[in-house]
């Protein structure tokens, strides 16, 4: 029989359990990623995924196997590969969200009209149906659920090493690279931005060996350092996992089985790695949300949220898109991502809080921002991610959370070390001057700098905007 082993985000060979069970039964394998143009989540993803799909292909290959891809409509894609190779079974790792949902619904419809066995494994540390309250309900609440999932440590499975050969998944003829994602990848502007995520000259950090090396690098030099350092974006404290997980290079069970086995070494101190673990905890609990909650995509986890008071500013969206809204911690961190697809999580934090509570414009904006430049976009994380910041998502503490961008530019940034680089135009400035310059437009003259010449004067007064958004979330309560 021949098995199909069907790829989605799961571009790794170590701890993968269809291609591990297909194995162990000693089946003949086809191993597929089937490509819809029209299901690309983003521009920038598209573009890692084309570097990560030629490294899992160059793996294969170096194991005996093919990789084989396909470019066109998913069912007709998925109907042909079916009956070309004479497939018996089909496993994959089930996904959430609506673009993969419904690929896996049209996988299912073309499985049952040919009476094809299709299995689904989770990929997350454990199934959702088991992390629920003691009544069996649903968590909504980080904390809880955190604390749920530390009793069920224990029945996490372990990883599973990659295979040795792969000589089963042999093709006739080797596959060639979606068309689609040759080209977004040949752009100068994806050239540009993964140049920022080289480990080596000349050797992109993307793919399995790049994620586990990015891993044991940063258990190795940052761990002990990151409940402290982690907020600071100009320091290289964070792991950059994010864009490794998203694609499935490295697996959440594999950072977990060696984050608890670090323990056990006196290098390691255990309070560090326990902070990182309830950081990839808050990744699963984004997941778990949106598979019991999957309209969190596109609505408001509170309903109360349903009809609120929008704005809709085009010229506003579109100077916090191109990092000149003219307060410089937002505009660095809108800059960063344009540049390299990426953006330091406390920054995320401060630019959603900007659009959506200082700016009133809707979470949907942001999201799909996000969706289109992040290479780390996971449509779990990204929906809930930018509903817990505008205070319509699951939240112990909601709708007046507003974070004030220079204060904490000042605390997190002192001396304007990450500002400066990713707003050149700013670095002559002493660092003071640099979280809120519109407060020293006459002391910035001496050193040749004229606000709203060299860099923008902000759009708004930030304490009237939150004034603002404070009235509106309470008139929106009394509404409800």
């Amino acid at each position: 029989m021949t098995h199909l082993i069907w790829l989605q985000r799961d571009l790794r060979l170590a701890d993968h359990a269809p291609l591990f069970r297909a194995l162990q039964r000693q089946h003949k394998l086809v191993i597929a990623y089937i490509h819809d143009p029209k299901r690309i989540l983003g521009e920038a993803n598209a573009a890692w995924l084309a570097h990560s799909l030629t490294d899992l292909q160059q793996s294969i290959a170096k194991k005996g196997g093919d990789l084989l891809m396909l470019e066109g409509d998913f069912a007709q894609c998925f109907e042909k590969l079916v009956q070309d190779y004479q497939i018996g079974q089909v496993s994959y790792h089930y996904e959430v969200g609506e673009a993969f949902q419904q690929q896996q619904q049209l996988a299912l419809e073309i499985c049952k009209t040919h009476q094809i066995a299709l299995t689904p494994y989770d990929q997350a540390w454990l199934p959702s149906e088991m992390v629920l309250s003691q009544k069996g309900g649903i968590y909504s609440v980080f904390t809880p659920f955190y604390k749920k999932l530390l009793t069920l440590f224990n029945q996490v499975a372990l990883p599973t090493n990659a295979p040795t050969e792969l000589s089963a998944a042999k093709l006739a003829q080797p596959s060639q690279l979606p068309k689609t994602l040759v080209n977004i990848s040949q752009q100068p502007w994806a050239q540009q931005m993964l140049a920022h995520w080289r480990s080596e000259p000349n050797q992109l950090g993307i793919g399995e060996k790049a994620a586990q090396a990015r891993f044991h690098a940063f258990l190795q030099q940052a761990s002990n350092d990151y409940p402290e350092a982690r907020d600071f974006p100009s320091e290289p404290a964070t792991s950059k996992l994010s864009t490794h997980l998203q694609f499935g290079e490295i697996s959440m069970r594999q950072l977990l089985y060696h984050l608890q086995s670090a323990k056990s070494n006196p290098d390691f101190q255990i309070h560090s790695l326990d902070i990182f673990i309830r950081q990839l905890a808050w990744r699963e609990f984004g997941r778990y949300l949106l598979q019991f909650h999957p309209q969190i995509e596109t609505q408001a986890f509170q309903t109360k949220f349903a009809a609120f008071p929008w704005d809709n500013n085009a010229t506003w969206l579109s100077a916090w898109q191109r990092g000149e809204t003219g307060v410089p911690i937002i505009d660095a961190g809108m800059r960063e991502l344009w540049q390299t697809g990426w953006m330091h999580n406390r920054i995320r934090m401060l630019v959603a809080s900007w659009l959506t509570k200082n700016a009133n414009l809707s979470w949907r904006e942001g999201q799909a921002w996000f969706a289109d430049t992040l290479i780390d976009s996971d449509p779990a994380n990204n929906a809930m991610g930018w509903q817990w910041v505008a205070g319509c998502g699951v939240d112990a503490a909601p709708y007046y959370r507003l974070f004030n961008p220079v204060v904490q530019s000042e605390k997190f940034d002192a001396n304007a070390e990450y500002i400066k680089h990713w707003l050149p135009e700013l670095k002559s400035l002493p660092a003071k001057y640099c979280h809120a310059p519109w407060l020293h437009s006459a002391s910035l003259e001496q050193y040749g700098f004229k606000l709203g010449q060299h860099y923008p004067k902000p759009l708004f007064d930030l304490q009237q905007s939150r004034a603002n958004h404070l009235q509106r979330v309470q008139a929106n309560k009394s509404y409800t």
